[in-house]
């Protein structure tokens, strides 16, 4: 008998100061607003990028999100991915990228412009080209990390492409296979000489060098040194 509800007490003091019609008029508005910041930001990151560098400001930025393009590279080459242009970027945005851009341009009193994407090459539409991260350029080689989503890589992603890192590593891989196989044969043949091993060690690495660097030409694939900022497939 004495109970309250309070949906209906909210509800009662709502309509005491808005008509039906006036509330649908401020929800469709609100609406809208979303939707066109949301088509504003979709075209920016589709626009292909000019010189345009965003200004921030300084005290509120954070600190942890700021990194120089150096650092870029070099992550991109230890891990074979790719920092190009978002407008190459094939992959899917999370929804709450469209909340998390306005919020910082509003922090910032801008519009954010230029947007770069590190991730993956089969993410991006590259000419005959896991876990992106958005970047908008601020100057002088630095890169404001805007937002990451998606899985983690897996650390040993390293590893694995590491000996395409360059011509010097891939080679270093193949005298490594070489060093393998040969102390492999020696176990299984242990009657062979010192010298014949030797033979057996040069013919391997000279069959790992061919191999190797046959299959990258019929691949067509290049080195992560020459494709981390490259638009280009091949």
């Amino acid at each position: 008998m004495f109970d309250l509800n309070l949906q209906k007490a909210l509800k009662k003091d709502r309509d005491r100061l808005l008509t039906s019609q006036d509330l649908k008029a401020i929800i469709k508005r609100i609406f809208d607003q979303k939707e066109a910041s949301k088509t504003r930001i979709k075209s920016k990151l589709d626009n292909k990028n000019t010189s345009f560098v965003n200004s921030l400001i300084f005290d509120d930025l954070d600190m942890d999100k700021i990194f120089h393009i150096d650092s870029i590279e070099k992550l991109c080459i230890n891990y074979r991915l790719r920092f190009l242009d978002t407008h190459l970027f094939k992959g899917d945005y999370p929804h709450e990228l469209y909340s998390i851009i306005p919020e910082l341009e509003d922090a910032h009193e801008t519009q954010l412009e230029n947007f770069k994407i590190m991730a993956p090459s089969k993410l991006f539409r590259l000419k005959a080209k896991e876990d992106p991260l958005l970047f908008a350029p601020i100057g002088n080689g630095y890169y404001y990390l805007v937002h990451k989503w998606g899985d983690d890589l897996k650390i040993f992603r390293r590893l694995f492409v590491w000996p395409f890192k360059n011509v010097n590593t891939l080679i270093f891989t193949s005298i490594l296979l070489s060093l393998v196989s040969t102390a492999i044969g020696s176990v299984i043949f242990n009657k062979l000489s010192d010298t014949q091993l030797f033979v057996i060690f040069i013919f391997n690495i000279k069959t790992f060098v061919f191999i190797t660097f046959y299959l990258l030409f019929m691949m067509r694939k290049n080195f992560n040194e020459s494709i981390w900022d490259s638009k280009y497939k091949n």
